[in-house]
């Protein structure tokens, strides 16, 4: 009898805990109440029958299928709150049972004993586990990557915990190879699992910069919109007043064709933007805006489809706005015709892109440095944007190649990038 009620003041312990680490009231419903009907039957039945205690077990599993029924199968949860629980409950059983045994002087406590511990262990749960907000401390260890560096640095522990047991007990029983057997073959799939989770958080970030970047133009470019559409009212409105100041049909239809000529070519780019992919071009089109405010002549060819080149397109964004940025940064500093020239192909999966300014003959060996980290002649702290290039290149195994072109006996600094070769 008392070895039962035991077993329900420890369960309902374990209850409370699992309550308070999702942050709910405790409440005995019928999901509860069942829980307790289940766990005790499955108790007795093991001390009735005297059955080995690694059968109690289960009882673990059934904490885990009660905290899904209970709360929701969101197993990252389920699995971090159960162990919370087994460490929280069975520390504090620990605490109260090595302070009785000191007290009593006694290395095995009976069952009036353990009734006194498991009721000392309840209130501790019910009364002071609350102040400690064990619901923040769960949800700081769901996070995925936690779960799997504290996972390792446990599994770390007991490996070595059992090499120097093994060693000190000469590897007895050929059944002690096991536990470190599955310790070590759990290190190295969770150093797989989290190398995997922080190459996918890397590019994740990397891909939300990009994200940002792809606002940044497209609030630009909705700007620009904006400012167009207004002009092109102004336009509609001088257009139509043009009959009044031609004397004659002639010079009005010559009037006219002048006047749509300069519209033409104030309005030269909006056809890229019906061409490939709209994440590329709106990012590229609004840096063909910016490249002519800054009074640098732009030229460039876009022939692409949707760009599935095995390159994530947040990628192939941040190789041509870097190439785009140092083409930039290199004419302000120059005193020669500044220009510029872009060109974006793509043929059935294989891709080129190049970028190059006019520029003054360089070097080979002054090429190679361009791609060294923190090589600028702009100052300390810069010339990043070249060597990220080079590894996003070296990633996606890219080739990059950087040459001095003679074009109509003029020199240009061209940066090519493709994943093959386009002629």
């Amino acid at each position: 009898m008392i070895t039962n009620i035991c077993l329900l003041l420890e369960e309902l312990s374990v209850l409370l805990c699992i309550h308070y680490l999702y942050g709910e009231k405790f409440k005995l419903d019928i999901k509860t109440t069942s829980y307790l009907a289940v766990y005790m039957i499955i108790m007795s039945a093991i001390n009735y029958y005297d059955l080995h205690s690694v059968l109690s077990l289960i009882t673990y599993l059934l904490i885990a299928i009660f905290c899904g029924l209970k709360f929701g199968f969101r197993w990252r949860v389920i699995i971090t709150n159960t162990v919370l629980d087994i460490v929280i409950i069975g520390g504090i059983q620990l605490i109260m049972v090595g302070c009785f045994g000191q007290v009593l002087n006694v290395q095995f406590l009976v069952d009036k004993e353990l009734l006194f511990v498991n009721s000392s262990v309840l209130l501790i749960v019910l009364f002071i586990l609350p102040k400690f907000n064990v619901e923040k401390l769960a949800r700081y260890l769901q996070d995925k990557e936690r779960i799997l560096i504290i996972s390792l640095m446990v599994c770390i522990f007991l490996t070595f915990s059992s090499v120097v047991n093994y060693k000190i007990i000469r590897f007895g029983d050929a059944n002690q190879y096991i536990p470190l057997f599955v310790g070590i073959s759990l290190i190295f799939v969770l150093a797989g699992q989290l190398a995997k989770y922080k190459i996918s958080s890397k590019e994740m970030e990397a891909e939300l910069k990009m994200h940002q970047l792809y606002a940044d133009s497209f609030h630009n470019l909705i700007n620009e919109i904006r400012l167009r559409q207004h002009e092109f009212d102004n336009h509609i409105s001088t257009i139509y007043s043009l009959q009044y100041t031609c004397k004659t049909y002639e010079d009005l239809v010559n009037a006219q064709k002048e006047y749509a000529n300069e519209i033409m070519k104030e309005n030269r780019h909006n056809k890229i933007l019906t061409v490939g992919n709209p994440l590329l071009i709106g990012f590229l089109y609004g840096k063909i805006l910016e490249i002519e405010k800054r009074g640098l002549e732009i030229a460039y060819q876009i022939s692409i489809d949707d760009l599935n080149v095995g390159v994530p397109i947040y990628r192939l964004v941040e190789l041509l706005g870097n190439l785009i940025k140092n083409a930039i940064e290199a004419l302000s500093n120059s005193t020669r015709h500044k220009a510029l020239y872009i060109e974006i192909i793509e043929i059935e999966g294989v891709f080129k892109i190049e970028v190059r300014n006019k520029s003054e003959y360089i070097d080979y060996i002054e090429i190679e440095k361009f791609f060294k980290k923190g090589f600028s002649i702009k100052g300390n702290k810069r010339g990043l944007g070249l060597y990220n290039v080079k590894n996003i290149c070296s990633e996606y195994s890219l080739t990059l190649y950087c040459d001095n072109k003679t074009i109509n006996n003029e020199n240009w600094l061209s940066f090519i990038i493709s994943n093959n070769h386009i002629n």
